[in-house]
């Protein structure tokens, strides 16, 4: 059997390329080689990342950091919302003609008729619209409310993602008009009395 020699010495081309660190410790000697080039600029290239980043943060503050961007955004957030609030308060029930068969538009279109029937007579699933009792209030800002934000409780989808408060206005406008109508086949009273 041939045996190995554990004590070999790498290639003679290797050794040139090597550098000795001059030290030499049970048999092991130490090189000292440079960093491969690639990682030296690699190097230099975070170097140089950091120095941008810190003047752009910290010493000239031009970027916003994590937490003054979120401040930012909730206060635009907030403003958004404010402006929805306060142009919701200004809304009216449209009662010209035209608005109201505009409102029967948006009302056929978004498919209200599959819960709450052709004429708002109600079905199985929605209530009826036409008759002088509510389940979530009587008045145009509570009908305009529902529309807007729905009630997922009791399967009442939100529009407020697919109409606009002008829009929403109509067709509130038009689930008014509705009140007194009378229509075949008319879904029994839920809800409370109007006055």
């Amino acid at each position: 059997m041939e045996e190995k020699n554990h004590n070999s010495q790498p290639s003679s081309t290797a050794q040139n390329e090597e550098h000795d660190a001059e030290h030499n410790y049970d048999g092991i000697q130490e090189l000292d080689n440079p960093p491969p080039r690639w990682i030296m600029a690699l190097f230099y290239i975070t170097i140089g990342f950091s120095i941008i980043y810190a003047a752009y943060f910290f010493w000239f503050d031009v970027g916003d950091l994590q937490d003054a961007q979120y401040v930012k955004k909730s206060q635009i957030h907030d403003t958004k919302y404010q402006v929805a609030n306060e142009a919701s308060d200004e809304l009216i029930v449209m009662t010209e003609s035209t608005d109201i068969e505009e409102g029967k538009a948006i009302y056929s279109e978004m498919s209200c008729f599959a819960c709450h029937g052709m004429n708002g007579e109600g079905n199985a699933i929605g209530p009826n619209l036409c008759d002088d009792v509510s389940l979530n209030g009587c008045d145009f800002q509570s009908v305009f409310s529902i529309i807007k934000n729905g009630k997922p409780a009791k399967g009442m989808a939100a529009y407020k993602t697919q109409l606009s408060d002008s829009r929403i206005q109509l067709a509130a406008s038009y689930v008014l008009s509705l009140r007194g109508s009378n229509p075949a086949n008319a879904k029994e009273a839920q809800g409370e009395p109007c006055e």
